[in-house]
């Protein structure tokens, strides 16, 4: 039997299957627990071994970015247009440039009333998920 540890809403529950029969195995265990619970709430199962559940706990907590006063690129393209220059006032729901990806044209737009800090990105650039495309104060 193989052992593997499950954090569960800060608790540590001890799971115990055969190892050969693989993770299908566990799916009779957790899934009715996660049926009853799902409908009401979203919870973040995380299945371990033994060790890797010690260690975690040394594990540095991601810190939540604040991105109200930035936008990135939600998908990699390029850009067709900036509608801003540092400077400038955008008000929420305003045009600050926009994305062609896979031949469809995507407008990015101001998550709320600033004044842009900076523009990363100019037209014609090439942008991936996730690069910084403008900053706001």
């Amino acid at each position: 039997m193989a052992h593997w540890w499950s954090v569960l809403l800060s608790r540590l529950v001890l799971l115990e299957w055969n190892a050969q029969d693989g993770i299908e195995a566990l799916l009779p265990y957790v899934m009715p627990f996660l049926v009853t619970f799902a409908k009401k709430t979203k919870y973040k199962l995380q299945v371990l071994t033994k060790a890797a559940a010690e260690l975690s706990k040394y594990m540095p907590e991601k810190a939540a970015e604040d991105t109200s006063s930035i936008l990135r690129s939600p998908m990699p393209g390029a850009v067709v247009a900036v509608s801003v220059k540092p400077g400038d006032m955008v008000s929420e729901g305003q045009e600050i440039c926009v994305i062609e990806a896979m031949k469809m044209q995507n407008s990015m737009i101001a998550a709320k009333t600033g004044k842009v800090k900076a523009v990363h990105c100019k037209a014609g650039d090439t942008v991936g998920e996730g690069d910084l495309l403008v900053e706001l104060e």
